[in-house]
């Protein structure tokens, strides 16, 4: 089943609200799309005419894809996919730079794959990452998921991880990001 009759989805973590995006998300949603740093490990910045279309069109509510906004002021920090692009649940990620570093992404996955196994039927989740992208690697390992395989996609290679739905995922207030792990991409 891909999706939910139920839509938008608003959902809370202790920090976060994962929340459909909104008008007032564009510039800051056009900055996630184009910021060289942010878009290091996926893939690049998007080109010229995909950020007019971008400055063009309406946000819309697009099943599966949230902004991620900070409770305490509703300001966009980042964004999160829950997608069937590759015909499974795939979850997909990418904050701000400056919003890196700071537990945001494991708790949104958290957030995001609590609501999955209660909501939708999929007993499994995927999420691609590049193999020089050992922080999100890191993160994703920590949350429970395994390398299925290696791939190789825009020009570089990649792993395909995934996770069971029925696993235990970790507590919020468990550190999942330490001073161990790598350092967040910064700008050259």
């Amino acid at each position: 089943m891909e999706g939910t009759h139920e839509w938008p989805v608003r959902i809370r973590s202790p920090r976060l609200v994962i929340r459909p995006p909104g008008d007032d998300d564009r510039a800051a949603m056009i900055r996630l799309m184009t910021d060289p740093v942010t878009r290091e490990y996926l893939g690049g910045a998007v080109d010229y005419a995909s950020r007019q279309a971008l400055e063009l069109s309406p946000l819309g509510l697009t099943w599966g894809r949230w902004v991620l906004a900070l409770a305490q002021d509703d300001t966009m920090i980042g964004s999160i996919t829950l997608g069937y692009d590759r015909d499974e649940l795939e979850l997909s990620y990418a904050l701000l730079p400056e919003w890196t570093g700071r537990g945001f992404a494991a708790e949104s996955c958290i957030a995001l794959l609590d609501w999955a196994r209660s909501a939708l039927e999929d007993e499994h989740v995927i999420a691609v990452s590049q193999t020089r992208n050992k922080r999100s690697v890191a993160l994703l390992r920590k949350l429970g998921f395994t390398v299925r395989k290696g791939l190789e996609e825009f020009g570089t290679q990649q792993l395909l991880l995934e996770r069971s739905l029925g696993e235990p995922l970790p507590e919020y207030a468990q550190p999942l990001q330490t001073a161990a792990d790598p350092p967040p991409p910064t700008r050259r």
